[in-house]
């Protein structure tokens, strides 16, 4: 039978083999002793029938990757447990161990089946199936984890299967995944399942019957726990009565309750216990509810006396309490009623006493009245307060009627004293002024006396005067003591008081009126200083208009200079100068603001009444003055842009004059077949050539523009140098210098032939200086011209274009571009020289001297010439570092 023998069917035939085997290997077993049986749920150590048991194989499972990587591998059978087969996973060194074991029910229908875990019968499980029949671990149905659902990825594979040799053949045969079952052995195994099916169908009516005894008890409980809990919710009905009892029928419940427990007790059963503990729990509760209750009912009886007792007391209290305000209040009435006829009495005797009687009558009834009022609103605070410590009885509420009667009736009696106190006082203060009336006249009358010298009964001017000087410390003037004797003369006792009063009004409106004087005199002063402060001010804002008038005119003008434009060199210098000497002006007028803010402020601290006046005049003027420095901070760098631009266009200017003058000159040496030396030479018979002969052979040289007027001196000096009064040979040299640089590689070779001996290669880029001018090598028909390579100093000859028109040199290499900012100095030496400008990015420079090497900073610096405005000097061509600057053009 083959061993691939698919679903079911197959697993059903492998499962029923072993589990014939298994039977067998386990009666063989039975007798070797309790080692061999698992129905304790220990281990069989390993037998032939374990040993025969098939390799298993477990692959992944999806549904949970940490129990996939713990169970997944090969297993082998090493012992039995409960019947069936012990497999433990192949595991190197000492990792957990992984065991597939089988459990049975007798833990209870649930726990049976096959499981994956550490340990057999341990708590800690990973995987389980529920096939309580299969004699080896299912191929699936593997619940991941052990509680959770089916995860149908999770396989096991059975690998080789041994199959004990047949009697008479003495032989085994293995395959993979197969055996061969001998047809000797199909009759045993049909026997075999015949059996393992009876025994089955014994086991299930076994299993019904036990569930129909398990039944019958099961409802045999449930009727006595019914009759159970009947008999005892009777007796809980009457506890409940019990819990409500009141001391009327405590005892008739007690007896209901007591009848229910003897008449249930033996129906409760096994509740009895808990129902009777109830019971006396609510007897006692009961027991102490009620006497909590008597006791309650005591106390309140009690407070109810205590309670009737102490308002009978309050209210005799009161009683005495209103019958003690009244007499007090009665008391106080009667008083008030004798200040108010004391007051009446007072004013009828006002007209018939002195002063001083008045006076003293008057103090006397303030005083009385005074004291009434003290204590008539006393006794009412008192009866108030006295009231509120009653509280809100029903005695007090009987009374309160009375008592506000009392109270009121003491309130109106205290207003009824201020009248009268109001009235006294007047009164007191009309007979205080007339005792200080007839005192002050007493005293004049002895003032008169006093400087009445000559006891006529009137004042002289001599004596009024001596009066002024000792009363008044004032000496009035004659016109003003004029006018007073024209009005009172003569000044007698009676007209004492009215010289009194004229001569301090006479002597007031003096005083007031040199006051005033003074007073309008240092206002003037004061607004002399303001007029001088806003002149300053006026003055500064003036200059202020001017340098704005000035600075909008400068800007108008300068705007156009950093333009690009045509404008010529010369025009720019004059526009920038021009605009400078308004900017010039502009400094002026602003300094002047500037000298005029500062005099109005130290003017406005000098004085306290000018502080702060040119705060909001010099903010403004500050405001505008900031408004021109900035236009004239953009003047300036206009300007300044401008002389650049001016001194770079100048340069631009001759310098194309002279690029003219050279071509005209390469041309005619070219044509003549001279060299440099040889052509300087030929235009002044060798000597230095000066401003005059320059401009002579400018005039005699073909392919050279006619220069302007003043043109050929300027060119002169562009060439000649500042200073210069000559052009010598080397600088003229140094003008007509040719550069070429190679186009092609090529050959430098020693002779005009282009057959004679080479001496070196020349490189793309290399850079070659003209010694003579072009030769035609007349063999093979191209020009040569003769050179020297700046690279390393080699001479020879180089032919310029092959007689096909290929091109090996091109005019050129003598100018490089700036890639990268950086300076120009003034010597080779980078440490030692100092700094003549720095060198934008994209300015072109024409080589005077090739690169050297600075061995101070072991660079490589060229002398050349900014191209941009004539700035002669040395420039770094890359750094130490490898940063390149140059790069030729």
């Amino acid at each position: 039978m083959a061993w691939q023998m698919q679903g079911k069917s197959a697993w059903q035939a492998f499962n029923g083999d072993w589990r014939t085997q298994n039977q067998d290997q386990q009666s063989q077993a039975a007798p070797q002793g309790p080692a061999t049986t698992a129905a304790s749920g220990a281990i069989v150590p390993a037998s032939s029938s374990a040993s025969r048991s098939p390799p298993i194989v477990v692959g992944a499972c999806a549904s949970n990757p940490t129990v996939s990587n713990i169970i997944k591998g090969s297993y082998t059978a090493s012992a039995a447990n409960h019947g069936k087969p012990v497999y433990k996973k192949d595991i190197a060194g000492g990792t957990v161990s992984v065991l597939m074991y089988f459990w049975d029910d007798r833990d209870g229908p649930s726990f049976s089946g096959w499981w994956f875990g550490p340990k057999v019968g341990g708590d800690q499980v990973w995987a389980y199936n529920d096939n309580k029949e299969s004699a080896l671990p299912p191929p699936t149905g593997w619940h991941v984890p052990w509680d959770g659902e089916v995860d149908p990825s999770l396989k096991l594979t059975y690998g080789n299967v041994p199959q004990a040799a047949q009697p008479g053949t003495g032989a085994m045969v293995q395959g993979r995944l197969s055996h061969v079952v001998q047809p000797s052995n199909l009759m045993n195994q049909r026997m075999l399942q015949q059996e393992e099916l009876k025994k089955k169908q014994m086991e299930r009516e076994q299993e019904a019957m036990k569930r129909q005894a398990e039944l019958k008890k099961k409802r045999e409980d449930e009727e006595a726990k019914r009759k159970e809990q009947a008999a005892a919710l009777a007796v809980r009905k009457a506890i409940q009565k019990v819990r409500t009892a009141n001391a009327d029928n405590y005892e008739t419940l007690r007896d209901q309750l007591e009848e229910a427990q003897a008449t249930h007790l033996e129906a409760m059963g096994s509740q009895a216990d808990k129902v009777s503990a109830e019971a006396t729990q609510a007897l006692e509760l009961a027991q102490k509810r009620i006497d909590e209750m008597q006791e309650k009912k005591l106390a309140e009886e009690k407070r109810k006396i205590e309670k009737e007792q102490k308002a009978k007391e309050d209210a005799e209290k009161i009683e005495q309490f209103v019958s003690n305000s009244k007499a007090e209040a009665a008391a106080i009435l009667d008083r008030i009623k004798e200040a108010e006829e004391s007051s009446t009495q007072l004013e009828e005797a006002e007209s018939e006493s002195t002063a001083d009687k008045m006076l003293a009558a008057a103090e006397a009834a303030e005083k009385s009245i005074e004291s009434v009022k003290e204590e008539a609103a006393k006794t009412r605070k008192n009866i108030i307060e006295k009231q509120k410590e009653f509280g809100d009885c029903e005695a007090i509420r009987t009374v309160r009627r009375d008592i506000v009667e009392l109270t009121t009736k003491l309130a109106q009696g205290t207003r009824t004293l201020e009248k009268l106190l109001a009235v006294v006082k007047t009164t007191r203060e009309k007979a205080a002024g007339r005792a200080h009336a007839l005192e002050k006249l007493q005293q004049r009358k002895v003032d008169f006396a006093k400087y009445d010298k000559d006891k006529d009964g009137k004042l002289s001017r001599k004596e009024v005067e001596a009066w002024c000087e000792a009363v008044l410390a004032y000496a009035l003037p004659k016109e003003q003591m004029d006018k007073i004797f024209t009005k009172l003369d003569p000044i007698t006792d009676e007209k004492f008081r009215s010289l009194h009063q004229r001569s301090f009004i006479a002597k007031s409106e003096i005083l007031a009126r040199e006051a005033r004087a003074e007073e309008e005199a240092r206002l003037k002063v004061i607004q002399d200083k303001k007029d001088a402060v806003k002149a300053i001010l006026t003055e500064a804002d003036e200059a202020l208009k001017i340098a704005e008038t000035s600075s909008l005119e400068a800007e108008s003008r300068a705007r156009p200079l950093i333009k690009d434009s045509d404008t010529p060199a010369d025009e720019i210098k004059a526009t920038a100068s021009a605009v400078e000497d308004l900017a010039t002006g502009i400094e002026g007028q602003l300094a002047t603001c500037a000298e005029k803010l500062k005099q109005a402020k130290e003017a406005c601290e000098e004085a306290a009444e000018l502080k702060g006046m040119d705060r909001t005049e010099t903010t403004r003027l500050n405001a505008r003055e900031a408004k021109i420095k900035a236009r004239l901070t953009k003047i300036h760098a206009a300007t300044k842009l401008a002389r650049e631009k001016a001194v770079r266009k100048a340069f631009g200017e001759i310098d194309s004059k002279r690029a003219e003058a050279v071509t005209a000159i390469r041309v005619k040496m070219t044509e003549d077949g001279k060299s440099g030396a040889e052509f300087y030479d030929s235009i002044n018979g060798g000597s230095a050539i000066n401003k005059e002969t320059f401009a002579e052979f400018l005039k005699g040289l073909p392919g050279m523009p006619a220069l302007a007027e003043g043109v050929s001196d300027k060119l002169f000096t562009h060439i000649a140098g500042e200073e210069a009064m000559e052009i010598g040979k080397d600088r003229f040299l140094e003008m007509v210098r040719l550069y070429y640089k190679v186009v092609k590689p090529t050959v430098l070779s020693e002779e005009l032939s282009i057959k004679s001996k080479t001496v070196r290669r020349l490189e793309l880029g290399e850079v070659l200086e003209a010694m003579e001018a072009p030769k035609k090598e007349e063999a093979a028909g191209v020009e040569r011209v003769r050179c020297h390579a700046v690279q390393d100093g080699a001479d020879g000859w180089v032919t310029l274009a092959g007689n096909q028109g290929t091109a090996f040199l091109e005019p050129g290499g003598n100018f490089y571009s700036c890639i990268k900012e950086t300076l120009l100095t003034d010597g080779l030496s980078v440490s030692e020289s100092k700094t003549v400008r720095r060198i934008a990015k994209g300015e072109v420079i024409e080589v005077l001297e090739f690169p050297k090497n600075d061995s101070t900073s072991d660079v490589k610096r060229m002398k050349g010439k900014a191209k941009l405005d004539g700035e002669v000097g040395w420039i770094t061509v890359a750094s130490s570092t490898g940063t390149a600057f140059l790069e030729p053009c």
